[in-house]
């Protein structure tokens, strides 16, 4: 089981490269895909590309809207029409031994590692893991972080912050 999970926490690394979490009223958020070479790093540090890699600013707009599909999909999970759209960008090819079948992305570079990325969320759909990947229920955080609760419902990122707030304004709402 450490495996998948370690895949799911890759999977909310990556959405969280936008972090929704709200500092302040109005407060947009905080990108931290910049540029290519954010993105490079990330790549990197997941092993989803080797050092002497590139990646493009075409690979960092096609991680944009990956980042932003997945994110819907995780909310809305009936829609899923415009992420298979742009997995349609991707190709990959399968590869057969004795001991086992494996499908590999045919790309280089930047939207190998994309590529690599898809192959993570289909492990982790095939292996019925999916649901716990989830987005903080409260509405001034919507972090993504896995779920590593028994029954996978859990509904905030952290007990301590987002849950001990909701739970404390259900109780002064209750007892007004």
């Amino acid at each position: 089981m450490g495996d998948k999970y370690r895949n799911l926490e890759v999977i909310a690394g990556f959405l969280n490269t936008y972090d929704k979490r709200m500092r302040f009223e109005g407060d947009p958020g905080v990108e931290l895909l910049n540029g290519p070479e954010d993105l490079y790093t990330f790549l990197l540090e997941h092993n989803l590309i080797l050092e002497q890699e590139k990646v493009t600013e075409q690979d960092l707009e096609l991680a944009i809207k990956l980042r932003e599909e997945t994110r819907k999909t995780i909310k809305n999970p009936n829609e899923m029409d415009t992420l298979n759209e742009l997995i349609g960008n991707f190709t990959f090819t399968i590869y057969f031994s004795e001991e086992s079948e494996e499908i590999h992305p045919v790309h280089r570079n930047g939207k190998k590692g994309l590529a690599k990325l898809i192959l993570l969320m289909y492990e982790i759909k095939r292996d019925d893991l999916w649901h716990r990947i989830r987005i903080c229920s409260a509405d001034d955080c919507q972090w993504v972080f896995v779920d590593h609760s028994r029954p996978g419902t859990g509904r905030w990122c952290s007990m301590k912050a987002c849950g001990n707030r909701a739970k404390n304004r259900t109780f002064r709402k209750r007892n007004k």
